[in-house]
């Protein structure tokens, strides 16, 4: 690992760097992963990234992430606005030893919404019937969050804004809720509907047939709101039949009337044997193109060396689906696809990004395009775990559970208390990872081994879209000002080489030294850049752009909506891909790893000089 800091003055902006980041170019189709970011460390089983409609640069991620030295799960937020080149943790719920259940969503005005649920804690174990459910607010597209309600325990919830409304409507698993007549108790998908402001709550709502049916758990998941102003959520559950155990997967709809029904259609039944373990109907996801008005089921069916991904679609709301067919793997590997998250560009092309490994622990994250049916080849690979068994300490889990009923006139040894430490490295408890915008496409990974767990996240790029990029970069850039004269670049307190791989981090800050302030938004852009040892690339610029041209959006790293004279940004990172021997190198050049060549764009607040115009 090399460390360095030097300061260049020129009488063009020139700044020395090195860099830390991965620029892949996968296969004939040119599939680029950039801008590949470490989100946050530690073990977060349950992730889901959602988009501000308004602004796609907006994002947050929610969910639940493990405390391992409290032993207990609590629930967290991070968020970019510059789709995913810098990421924050902007809320963490710790209102009790045991918060999870999590789901978010985007609204209208770039309103974010949490919903976390804390149990009660009793001797030690959560309670979640006398838990209690919070919903947060963010009215800044995710960076700033406060509670604004709160209601009973929604379990396993997942949530979606109406199009129409800008109502929150939150579905959650109520098992085991009710005792209908005749004795056959089971359970629904519930739903709870707040208010634009997340200041009012309705509901609970229920489907009294689903009910009836005598579900045993049944569990909504990736909530989507319709054009039309209706909301969906997948579910998936098993109820005991005169024939034995049956598995539903399915969809629910909810109007956006006052007070709405329920109304359930089960798409398949996929197979469910307990005997030889097989529970793939809770490996499934569900997709939305707006455009077309359709939407995409995803699911995994089959058990073995005969499970198979099939793939559905719907133009009706989800009132009626197609026959479900399967998607064909020229690998035909027959091995297990865990957490699948579908994105539909336009043009009938979905993203998929999956699990696979027959061991989740020593599995890896793949993604590829579905076109006609087909999973595209070849496959882009995000993160492979170490075949050797690891155990990472940020993932160890103790559970302790009582055997038997403890009674005072019974002798001690008729109870016992089972101890057990649980090694969950890897282990996804309920993840959605995809999110898409025009030719961008944005995954979310966790990935781990004995050093330690992150989550992760990174720009998927066809091999056209630097092109497409350009021209709607170029048409924005025409209204920045160049504001470089006033602003100065400063160490940011962050630089890392990693000489395996020939990458290299490094952190600025931003300072305006001139009579003005600086207004968002602020970006950095490259007119030149090279280095005297190899090819250099940049990776995590905003317009996915490698060489001259690339521009990074800082706008993140200030507060407010400016950078006031005198006045420094936060620190924001570069991130370049180096490859080169280091042979044939001049004397005078052999010190110099990279050298750029940039320029600051801003909007300076030149309203008097608009006012001596306007006067002459």
């Amino acid at each position: 690992m090399n460390r360095w800091h030097r300061k260049i003055a020129f009488s063009a902006f020139f700044l020395l760097v090195v860099f830390a980041g991965v620029s892949v170019r996968i296969g004939a189709q040119g599939l680029k992963v950039s801008a590949k970011t470490s989100i946050g460390i530690g073990w977060h089983p349950w992730y889901e990234i959602k988009a501000d409609p308004e602004d796609s640069r907006n994002l947050i991620i929610c969910g639940t992430k493990w405390d391992a030295l409290g032993n207990s799960p609590f629930g967290f937020v991070y968020a970019t606005s510059d789709f995913g080149v810098t990421w924050h943790a902007v809320l963490e719920d710790k209102s009790s030893n045991w918060v999870t259940e999590h789901s978010c969503a985007f609204g209208q005005n770039h309103k974010a919404y949490f919903i976390s649920e804390a149990a009660k804690i009793i001797d030690g174990h959560p309670t979640p019937e006398l838990g209690t459910t919070r919903l947060f607010v963010s009215t800044d597209g995710g960076s700033h969050w406060v509670e604004t309600i709160r209601t009973g325990w929604a379990d396993y919830s997942t949530s979606a804004v109406s199009s129409t409304s800008g109502r929150l409507y939150t579905f959650f698993n109520s098992e085991n809720s009710t005792q209908e007549q005749g004795g056959t108790r089971g359970g629904s998908v519930g739903l709870l509907i707040f208010s634009s402001d997340g200041k009012k709550v309705a509901g609970p709502f229920f489907d009294s047939g689903m009910r009836r049916l005598g579900y045993q758990g049944i569990f909504p998941s990736g909530a989507l709101a319709l054009r039309s102003g209706s909301v969906v959520a997948l579910f998936y559950g098993k109820r005991l039949t005169s024939a034995g155990w049956e598995a539903d997967i399915g969809i629910v709809r909810a109007d956006q009337s006052r007070e709405p029904s329920l109304e359930p259609v089960v798409i398949s039944h996929p197979v469910m044997d307990w005997r030889k373990g097989c529970f793939n109907y809770a490996n499934n996801s569900l997709a939305y193109n707006a455009d077309d008005n359709r939407l995409f089921l995803l699911y995994v069916d089959g058990c073995k060396d005969k499970e198979r991904m099939l793939l559905t679609s719907s133009v009706d709301d989800g009132r009626t689906w197609a026959e479900s067919l399967p998607v064909a793997d020229a690998r035909e590997l027959h091995r297990a696809l865990y957490a699948p998250s579908l994105v539909a560009r336009p043009g009938g092309l979905l993203g998929l990004l999956w699990e696979e490994g027959e061991d989740l622990r020593s599995a890896r994250w793949l993604f590829s395009y579905i076109r006609d049916r087909e999973l595209v080849e070849p496959l882009t690979e995000l993160a492979r775990s170490s075949n050797e068994y690891e155990v990472s300490n940020d993932s160890l889990r103790t559970a302790l559970d009582q055997v038997g009923d403890i009674a005072v006139d019974e002798p001690s040894d008729s109870s016992s208390i089972m101890f057990r430490v649980l090694n969950e490295l890897n282990i996804v408890w309920r993840g959605s990872g995809l999110i898409v915008a025009g030719n961008r496409i944005l995954a979310v990974w966790p990935s781990g081994d004995s050093e330690g767990t992150r989550l992760n996240s990174g720009v998927l790029l066809p091999g056209d879209s630097a092109a497409n990029e350009t021209s709607l970069t170029d048409a924005k850039i025409t209204s920045d000002r160049d504001v470089t004269r006033q602003t100065m670049l400063l160490y940011g307190g962050g630089q890392h080489f990693d000489s395996n791989t020939g990458t290299l981090r490094v952190c600025l800050a931003l300072a305006n030294r001139g009579n003005s302030p600086i207004r968002l938004p602020v970006k950095v852009k490259a007119d030149d850049i090279r280095s005297p040892v190899g090819s250099i690339s940049v990776i995590n610029a905003s317009n996915g752009l490698h060489g001259a041209g690339a521009i990074w959006n800082v706008s993140n790293s200030v507060t407010g909506d400016r950078i006031p004279p005198g006045s420094n940004s936060d620190p924001f990172c570069l991130f370049f891909h180096l490859e080169g021997h280091g042979k044939n190198i001049s004397p005078l050049e052999q010190d110099d790893l990279v050298i750029l060549k940039m320029k600051v764009l801003g909007s300076s607040d030149n309203s008097s000089e608009r006012k001596t115009k306007s006067k002459n």
